[in-house]
């Protein structure tokens, strides 16, 4: 059975975090404060930048901006804090997500097969039933 679990349209919020792999590490650094996360993407699909708060509220907090957010004819207004606690469960989340997924298209393949072997029964009962019918009317 061919499941296409894929047919739902992405949300921006799903689109922003889609994974696009530009190179083989997911976060490299161009200075100390300005780091690339390639993983998660702006608004405008491109790779978000890391920054650190230096703020009294956050200090030390991370979050994720646009690489353009303000440049002229820019108008991508993406910026989300980043939770480490979170971050760091992703890759089990993701092995989780993916284990669950293969499960259920395992399980949708059985109820597939199981329909089918119905069919078949129904088939092989109707045919019986004509042979008790026939049987029972020509040779009492």
């Amino acid at each position: 059975m061919n499941v296409n679990i894929q047919n739902q349209e992405e949300s921006q919020f799903c689109r922003r975090r889609k994974k696009k792999m530009l190179s083989g590490s997911s976060i490299s650094t161009y200075s100390s404060n300005h780091r690339v996360d390639k993983e998660v993407l702006c608004d405008c699909e491109l790779p978000t930048r890391i920054r650190t708060s230096k703020t009294k509220d956050n200090p030390g907090k991370k979050f994720r901006v646009c690489p353009n957010p303000l440049k002229p004819g820019k108008k991508c207004k993406f910026w989300e804090w980043i939770d480490e606690e979170l971050e760091n469960m992703k890759p089990f989340a993701e092995d989780t997500l993916s284990d669950v997924a293969n499960y259920l298209i395992q399980v949708l393949e059985d109820v597939e097969s199981v329909r089918e072997e119905v069919k078949q029964l129904k088939v092989m009962v109707c045919v019986l039933l004509l042979l008790i019918i026939v049987k029972v009317m020509f040779w009492g």
